[in-house]
């Protein structure tokens, strides 16, 4: 059976994103007649929407003047997917990414999955340029997308820029334990990061592993020639 996706956003705005059998022309979209696949139950049902908010899932909606109407008979409305954790576009240890925010997306949604929360770099440690810099490289986005943003160090600047992230809608910040040399914080600047989140209401991501002994590691194997 087809399928006709429906993207749900962080901040629970749904947009009609991805294979429909017609171009998106009309600010009220009515899906007709399609086999509704939410969590908890199937039911087919029309589908009302209205500047990219859900306002009715119900049998029989009379479509509103100026709606445009799309068949949905045959086949599957599901919620699209969300994935939290993607790296699209991201210079790492002397590589990058081989997906931008265009490919990348562009894949996503060929899958059904029409919102992503990527992860946001520093620049030079530097948050609040990293945000510029992603922000410039997700112009190319052709699907809903979101930031967590890395912290790579620790002083008052790193503090006072996640409080300017949070007011942009940032509300999750990574804390990388490994990258030795790269991403790595000390488990002193974990805890500062940790309590700013608190502070903001933010949420802490940690990459949970212990960067010295992997980098002792490397080192020991590098030393034997293996």
């Amino acid at each position: 059976m087809p399928l006709v996706s429906v993207s749900a956003s962080a901040v629970a705005l749904l947009a009609l994103v991805a294979f429909l059998p017609n171009s998106i022309t009309a600010d009220t979209i009515l899906i007709k007649g399609g086999t509704v696949v939410n969590h908890d139950h199937v039911l087919t049902a029309d589908v009302l929407i209205k500047d990219e908010l859900i306002l009715e899932v119900a049998p029989n909606i009379e479509a509103p003047a100026g709606a445009q109407v799309i068949n949905a008979s045959g086949s599957y409305v599901m919620p699209g997917g969300i994935d939290p954790h993607t790296h699209l576009d991201m210079p790492f240890m002397g590589q990058v990414a081989c997906d931008d925010f265009y490919s990348g997306q562009a894949a996503a949604l060929a899958g059904g999955t029409t919102m992503h929360i990527d992860f946001a770099l520093p620049v030079n440690h530097n948050l609040m340029a990293g945000f510029k810099e992603w922000q410039r490289k997700a112009k190319r986005a052709c699907a809903d997308y979101g930031f967590h943003m890395a912290v790579t160090k620790w002083d008052e600047q790193v503090a006072e820029d996640m409080g300017k992230l949070t007011a942009e809608g940032i509300n999750s910040f990574k804390f990388f334990l490994a990258y030795k040399g790269a991403l790595m914080v000390t488990d002193d600047e974990l805890l500062q990061g940790m309590l700013r989140c608190r502070q903001l209401g933010a949420l802490p991501q940690v990459h949970a592993e212990n960067g010295e002994a992997v980098a002792l590691g490397q080192q020991l194997v590098y030393d034997a020639g293996n």
